[in-house]
């Protein structure tokens, strides 16, 4: 009777271990299934808050006609001389503090422009500036607003004359209340925009860089 229960018995040892192993073997399998799946989905959901689009803020602000100015400096014949446009409208929408989310469109009727004197004011309208008549408004949208020292930068772009082009706009903000008030000046060159065409693509008449000087005073939407 020992004599053929000891094999018996090796053989039901070796074949519970077996089992041991085989069912050890499958959770560790299931375990690695499972982390697996935890990470995919620990990475689409990083993914997809690294491709969400940022939030743009509503328009929330009014421009104010009085106080308000887009006042443009050049030089002819060696001459300065300040010009502006006496009309312009836009859209702000800008936080101070999330100033990422903001966003600023500005229309300017280039028919608008009194540049200081009636010969100027009758020539900058014509095909070879403004073309006014088959590009009556320019129009700049930035979309990028950043901090910038102790003031900020918008970045966007400026169309004029049927051409886009970047412009960066370094202004600064003060703020009390529900009235603001936007200063901002930049140096641009108006050959990039085919303002001023042959023969008045150079600086020998008049100056190819013209210094923008804007101030938006607005009040916060009701």
């Amino acid at each position: 009777m020992k004599t053929y229960m000891k094999p018996f018995l090796i053989a039901s040892v070796a074949m519970l271990a077996l089992l041991s192993s085989g069912c050890s073997e499958a959770q560790s399998q299931t375990q690695s299934v499972d982390a697996v799946a935890d990470q995919t989905v620990t990475s689409s959901e990083n993914a997809a808050q690294i491709d969400a689009p940022q939030k743009i803020a509503e328009a929330n602000w009014d421009i104010v006609a009085e106080g308000s100015h887009i006042q443009f400096t050049a030089q002819q014949e060696g001459q300065d001389f300040t010009g502006s446009f006496t009309e312009f409208t836009g859209d702000i929408a800008f936080d101070p503090d999330a100033p990422e989310t903001g966003r600023v469109e500005i229309s300017i009727p280039l028919g608008s422009v009194d540049a200081g004197s009636r010969d100027r004011n009758s020539t900058l309208p014509a095909k070879v500036w403004f073309s006014v008549k088959k590009f009556p408004t320019a129009i700049f949208i930035s979309d990028q607003i950043l901090r910038d020292g102790d003031g900020y930068l918008a970045k966007g772009n400026l169309t004029l004359k049927g051409k886009s082009a970047p412009v960066d706009l370094p202004f600064t903000l003060s703020v009390e209340g529900n009235h603001a008030v936007m200063n901002g000046a930049v140096t641009i060159d108006r050959t990039t925009w085919n303002v001023g065409s042959d023969p008045w693509n150079t600086d020998e008449w008049v100056s190819t860089g013209v210094k923008l000087n804007i101030q938006v005073t607005a009040n916060r939407a009701k």
